[in-house]
């Protein structure tokens, strides 16, 4: 059984048999969880809405920590603030950098094996192999076409968004949380159709909505053959549960 609660934004739990990841929490209410599982929490880059240091917290309650960051996190204050309450921090992280492929061993003797691709934004984005399957958070990896920008730029952004789609390309991903921007306005669905042709995705959660929970709708509205596919996020905490 997985079950998935979407916090607020880019933010969400997942819950597998395995672990339990935290991806990209900024805000909102991080739901309790079983302190006999292992606990990984994400962060794709350092953006305010993609990162808070309350996230180092955790550790307090959870010491089965593992925290899996982009290497653009500011952690050496942190490393020291927590060392002055004899908590050694920098033995919980996992430094990120892009076209990476590390194992990540967990306390039950399992382990899981995250892959990293380029943001055109900030950092990174994760793809997680674990006990068989796939699962994918594009932090801020997003076909961000604007329309006041020069054509020269959305080129270039066009080029680099399908480089990563490539690496992407026809992977049977079971869970994927991929960028829906209203700001884009035109081009808003654009990076969500592009991810879903290249990539062979069971379930996709859009993120990245700003509080628009409508735009789900008018994509679906577009595209009524995702149905099914497309998670009808409709209010933060909401909760999925699939076997």
């Amino acid at each position: 059984m997985i079950k998935i609660t979407y916090i607020e934004h880019s933010g969400f739990m997942m819950e597998t048999e395995t672990a339990t990841f935290l991806f990209d929490y900024y805000k909102g209410t991080i739901p309790k969880a079983d302190p006999h599982k292992p606990f990984l929490v994400f962060v794709s880059h350092k953006h305010h809405d993609h990162y808070n240091p309350e996230i180092f917290e955790l550790i307090k309650q959870y010491p089965d920590i593992q925290y899996i960051l982009s290497k653009d996190i500011p952690i050496k204050w942190q490393i020291l603030k927590y060392r002055e309450q004899n908590i050694s921090l920098e033995e919980h992280i996992h430094a990120m950098h892009k076209n990476m492929v590390q194992d990540i061993m967990l306390s039950h003797g399992k382990s899981l094996t995250i892959e990293t691709f380029k943001s055109t934004d900030a950092g990174v984005a994760y793809l997680i192999t674990d006990n068989g399957k796939l699962y994918y958070h594009a932090g801020d990896l997003n076909l961000w076409i604007w329309e006041g920008e020069s054509k020269q730029y959305n080129d270039n952004m066009t080029s680099a968004y399908f480089r990563e789609l490539e690496k992407l390309k026809d992977k049977k991903i079971d869970v994927a949380f991929v960028p829906l921007d209203p700001r884009q306005e035109k081009d808003a669905f654009s990076g969500m159709e592009s991810f879903l042709q290249y990539t062979d995705s069971k379930c996709v959660f859009p993120m990245h909505f700003w509080g628009d929970f409508d735009i789900i709708c008018r994509f679906l509205a577009k595209h009524p053959e995702y149905k099914g596919k497309i998670m009808p996020i409709e209010h933060t905490m909401q909760e999925f549960i699939f076997d």
